[in-house]
């Protein structure tokens, strides 16, 4: 009964290490997938006090 334990336990321990390695190598077109939508606030260039998006440069 151990050995079967012991069994779904390096099962379980693999099947986790598999989410992980999925999670971690993701590529392109995984994160394009998540990517932010045109209408999302935090996807917009930063704006100037006149409301212009800015180059970072003071005016």
């Amino acid at each position: 009964m151990a050995k079967q334990q012991t069994s779904r336990q390096q099962q379980m321990d693999e099947r986790n290490r598999r989410e992980q390695d999925v999670e971690r190598n993701k590529d392109f077109g995984d994160r394009a997938v998540e990517a932010r939508l045109p209408d999302d606030p935090r996807a917009m260039a930063p704006r100037d006090a006149i409301g212009r998006p800015s180059t970072g440069e003071p005016v």
